[in-house]
């Protein structure tokens, strides 16, 4: 068998499509509409259309708002057992595969990161509803890929300040405040990232601006980094004034494949 026609794939348009069909249910998986489409189109990806792959990615949500796995939607189109061998073969051609490959195999500084991380995400999706590409992201951004003192010294990957409540260790750091004056602040410190990752996510949860601005009802990337936004978790705006932080937050998650993370949290329950 052919290895998948990877340099025909308009990556951009299979996640935007993917995205589409997940609106605020649950995250589809790129990749498995990729592969579907490769089998179909006997791996010409010239020959896919927009609607062919709208309609392949909208088999992986059923009527209950969950995802359908990925056998059951083979099935439904009918393949026989050699395209959906067909189909797991060009998964896993696409593995280390994405907007900018280049950055996805397995040994790149940037994975390592993201794994070390990632399953702590994934725990505590579970228990707060913080989705696991939305953490991983705001830590990539917050630490720039946790080479800031204050996540490789000290486990803090969000910058979370050791304030009156906080009962744990800290440590005192300078920080350069909004208005662009340099303060000494104290900071949490943690033992591990995990316990960063659980402590992010829990102060989220118990801070009501986020509640109602419905960060917690949102199940996919792009409807969650908007509510986080929208209720002020960051102030970062472009030079004409308009709010950025959503906008690189979903950068981060689509040039990485983290939303795909996502698809697999949600598919395990």
């Amino acid at each position: 068998m052919k290895e998948l026609n990877k340099e025909q794939i308009k990556i951009s348009d299979y996640i935007e499509y993917t995205d589409l069909a997940s609106e605020n249910t649950a995250q589809v998986n790129w990749k498995y509409v990729a592969a579907i489409i490769g089998v179909i189109e006997n791996n010409n990806f010239e020959k896919a259309t927009t609607n062919e792959i709208k309609e392949v990615a909208k088999m992986f949500v059923n009527d209950k708002h969950k995802l359908n796995s990925l056998d059951k939607v083979l099935d439904k189109i009918g393949f026989s057992k050699s395209e959906k061998q067909r189909t797991y073969n060009y998964i896993e051609d696409l593995k280390y595969y994405g907007l900018t490959p280049s950055k996805l195999e397995s040994d790149s500084e940037y994975i390592k990161f993201i794994e070390s991380i990632k399953e702590g995400a994934t725990t505590n999706y579970k228990k707060y509803k913080i989705l696991p590409s939305i953490t991983i992201a705001q830590a990539i951004l917050e630490t720039g890929w946790g080479q800031s003192e204050l996540a490789s010294k000290y486990n803090n990957l969000f910058g979370i300040k050791a304030d009156k409540f906080w009962k744990g260790e800290f440590v005192t750091l300078e920080t350069k405040e909004f208005s662009g004056t340099v303060i000494n602040d104290k900071f949490r410190k943690y033992k591990d990232k995990d316990q960063s990752i659980y402590d992010h996510a829990k102060f989220l949860y118990e801070n009501k601006r986020y509640r109602e601005n419905g960060v917690f009802e949102s199940n996919t990337y792009k409807y969650q980094a908007n509510a986080l936004q929208e209720a002020g978790y960051s102030t970062l705006m472009n030079d004409m004034g308009e709010k950025i932080y959503a906008k690189q937050l979903i950068q981060l998650i689509q040039q990485y494949n983290l939303q795909l993370i996502d698809n697999e949290a949600q598919g395990q329950k």
